[in-house]
């Protein structure tokens, strides 16, 4: 997955183009899922109404932003799995869960805001975040962005609105017009969505542990430790530890075939 946002990569509105799209997003993923081709996808986007959109450069732009988000080269599970677990019968909640990471390390603009003005206080007593702070977020930004110096300032606020709709979609804040951020909670199905993925890749504990995704999670090690052991419990894996000595297996050797033999 990728690291930290730097200082050396150029910010896009991405919120703004196409929007946030959530519902059309799942409803790609479905499709993508079903028949396994991104142009297959694309002709019942624009064929067959998919996305029950009547303007064809809005579909354009829900396209473009489904390749960027879940086609591109993140380090996160592929499409297809994303789609499968989308299938399954589990929580609404684990599936927002499991689409969020998609939508922030896919956006360096969105994903710098999040680190800078979520995460930062996400553990103060009375955590707040307004559309304002988020456009003089901008503006600090923009010192070390010339591209973000030359937003206007309509854009900046629909951008500013845009990433505030975001954290609302994803239960990340309480709905319009307050302000309060909202602590995300983990669910276990996401966690071992992305936890048997990281192992997958690098058949170690470790790797997997030290992914920035659990950052993005809010999963400090206290919590890892209580869904690693609700994994356990649930037979998804065997987990042991001992100080900095752990035993870890899973009980599927892939993450397709815990998605259709655990939760199918």
């Amino acid at each position: 997955m990728r690291s930290v946002v730097s200082e050396a990569v150029k910010f896009q509105a991405h919120l703004v183009r196409g929007g946030l799209g959530l519902e059309e997003m799942r409803r790609l993923l479905l499709a993508y899922a079903e028949c396994g081709d991104e142009l297959e996808v694309k002709r019942k986007a624009f064929e067959d109404n998919l996305l029950g959109k009547t303007s064809r450069w809005i579909v354009k732009d829900m396209l473009y932003a489904f390749r960027r988000r879940f086609l591109s080269n993140s380090g996160l599970p592929p499409a297809e799995l994303v789609g499968m677990l989308l299938r399954l019968p589990i929580p609404e909640a684990a599936k927002n869960q499991t689409l969020f990471p998609y939508f922030i390390v896919t956006d360096h603009l969105a994903e710098r805001c999040y680190r800078d003005l979520v995460l930062s206080r996400i553990n103060e007593p009375n955590p707040q975040l307004t559309s304002k702070e988020v456009r003089e977020h901008l503006e600090v930004l923009s010192l070390n962005h010339p591209e973000l110096a030359k937003w206007s300032e309509k854009l900046k606020e629909r951008w500013s609105r845009g990433f505030l709709t975001m954290l609302r979609r994803f239960n990340l804040m309480e709905r319009n017009p307050k302000t309060h951020l909202k602590r995300l909670w983990l669910l276990p199905e996401p966690f071992a969505f992305f936890w048997l993925w990281f192992w997958e890749q690098g058949s170690s504990f470790w790797s997997a542990a030290e992914n920035p995704i659990w950052e993005l999670l809010q999963v400090d090690g206290r919590r890892r430790e209580e869904l690693l052991i609700e994994g356990q419990l649930r037979g998804w894996w065997s987990y042991q530890r001992s100080g900095s000595i752990v035993d870890f297996q899973p009980k599927f050797p892939t993450l397709k075939e815990w998605l259709v033999n655990a939760l199918g």
